[in-house]
């Protein structure tokens, strides 16, 4: 499946790749995208399926399903012989990068994991998280002003944008659909994937006492299998590319530039 996409940059320049998180959509990036594209990138960010302008779920989805309609959509933008250069998950879209990191190495030549969740889908697990993609996006539908208001006294590190990017994912998400993929769908063994990558690898991690999804005992074996790359711990929750963006990019231009 083609995915709907947004851009920055020029076309011929190395490829960045960005997919978002649970509910969300490409405007997530709308600053991560730009910085790239300053940086000598053609970014690209896409909706995954369910997800703001992407075709709909038709129910029964699985992470390789979402891996999948990337893949599809990168080759759509590759020339012969290349690969992406930076692909870059947050959240749901770090578990689809890892996804598509081990099943499809040769697409890629780095990898950017920002606060994946474990195994058992961090401190509410999954059917928690579930509930709450549905009740989320029905409380946005019914009340937008409200919604808005009570994500910006939650996050106050977030820029309005942020805020209205967030509630703007809700309402283009397919509730039902996306909360049965992540009830079923993303019970993964997370340590044994990252073990498996061969590219170099950054892994973001939020603070744990903050609200990161990445917890001990997993949290611990997920950095010690990670063989082919770089932990930064940032004290923030777990969205970092809007928590503290200058952080965020501070970090992952330092390494881009090591792993360059």
């Amino acid at each position: 499946m083609r995915l709907a996409t947004r851009s920055w940059g020029e076309e011929g320049r190395p490829i960045a790749v960005l997919i978002h998180g649970v509910t969300s959509s490409s405007r997530t990036w709308w600053r991560v995208g730009p910085w790239f594209a300053r940086r000598g990138w053609r970014t690209v960010a896409v909706d995954l399926r369910g997800h703001g302008d992407s075709p709909r779920m038709s129910g029964g989805e699985t992470l390789a399903d979402l891996a999948s309609d990337v893949h599809e959509t990168v080759q759509g933008l590759l020339n012969p012989g290349e690969r992406v250069d930076v692909l870059a998950g947050h959240s749901l879209g770090a578990l689809t990068s890892l996804k598509l990191g081990t099943d499809h190495p040769d697409i890629m030549r780095r990898l950017v994991l920002e606060d994946p969740p474990d195994s058992k889908g961090g401190p509410s697990g999954f059917e928690e998280i579930a509930q709450e993609v549905e009740a989320g996006v029905a409380r946005s539908k019914e009340d937008l002003d409200a919604v808005f208001q009570t994500l910006r006294a939650e996050n106050p590190s977030w820029t309005n944008r942020d805020v209205a990017n967030d509630v703007a994912g809700d309402l283009a998400c397919d509730a039902k659909p996306v909360a049965a993929l992540v009830r079923n769908g993303l019970r993964i063994d997370v340590p044994a994937m990252i073990g498996a990558l061969e590219m170099p690898t950054l892994l973001m991690l939020g603070g744990e006492d903050k609200g990161s999804v990445m917890l001990e005992p997993e949290r611990s074996a997920v950095v010690k299998a990670l063989r082919h790359g770089t932990v930064e711990v940032f004290e923030t929750g777990h969205n970092i590319h809007r928590d503290d963006f200058e952080s965020y990019v501070g970090i992952l231009g330092r390494w881009l530039g090591e792993a360059g």
